[in-house]
């Protein structure tokens, strides 16, 4: 069992707090965040031990980057990684991963996420509720794969993408780097990097 602290204590802190309650490897011992101060003291009974200057101090043996932004929760992380952190993968017991899946370290799979044969999952992923990504895809490092999205076989979603609520990428399509899928869109073809795209078909917007 290793003592687990998560980094942010919003929305994505409190999704992969619950993740951690339900683990037998990991248990969360605290949240640090920038706005500790604003914050309750406690949130699921796991304590906000303040801000990250706290992490020297306090006995850990991983770190969780629980931040939504994919930009910021790549940039903190490899702040802790230079400072000599261990990031933590965290993966609910109700999800099903196939053999010959690659996961990335700090990925964040949540509840009902479906992986199958020969997937790669980059790092500091997040993974919502109930997505699923078909065999041979790939997710680039720190995207967001949001609750109900589908990602077909052998797709590229580049990395510190967002695809939102109910999107679907069908098979063998990329999606660029950086760029957002709008809720409940659907990705007939190739869409680049830096741009926002959705619609049925989904297209380029801005």
């Amino acid at each position: 069992m290793q003592d687990v602290i998560i980094i942010g204590a919003g929305g994505q802190g409190l999704i992969v707090a619950g993740i951690l309650l339900e683990s037998s490897e990991s248990r969360a011992i605290g949240f640090v965040s920038d706005d500790a101060a604003t914050r309750p003291s406690a949130i699921l009974g796991i304590p906000i031990l303040g801000t990250l200057d706290v992490l020297a101090r306090t006995p850990h043996d991983a770190v969780v980057v629980a931040i939504g932004d994919n930009r910021i929760r790549r940039v903190v992380t490899e702040r802790l990684v230079a400072s000599g952190e261990k990031i933590s993968t965290v993966r609910h017991p109700f999800t099903s991963i196939a053999a010959g899946v690659t996961i990335g370290e700090g990925a964040m799979i949540s509840a009902g996420v479906v992986i199958t044969p020969g997937a790669t999952i980059g790092r500091g992923v997040l993974l919502n509720t109930h997505c699923s990504i078909d065999h041979e895809s790939s997710i680039g490092d720190f995207a967001h794969i949001s609750i109900h999205v589908a990602i077909g076989a052998k797709c590229t979603i580049g990395e510190e993408t967002f695809i939102a609520p109910g999107a679907t990428v069908t098979t063998s399509h990329r999606v660029g780097a950086r760029s957002v899928v709008g809720a409940s869109a659907l990705v007939l073809s190739d869409i680049g990097d830096d741009v926002v795209a959705y619609g049925i078909p989904a297209r380029v917007v801005r």
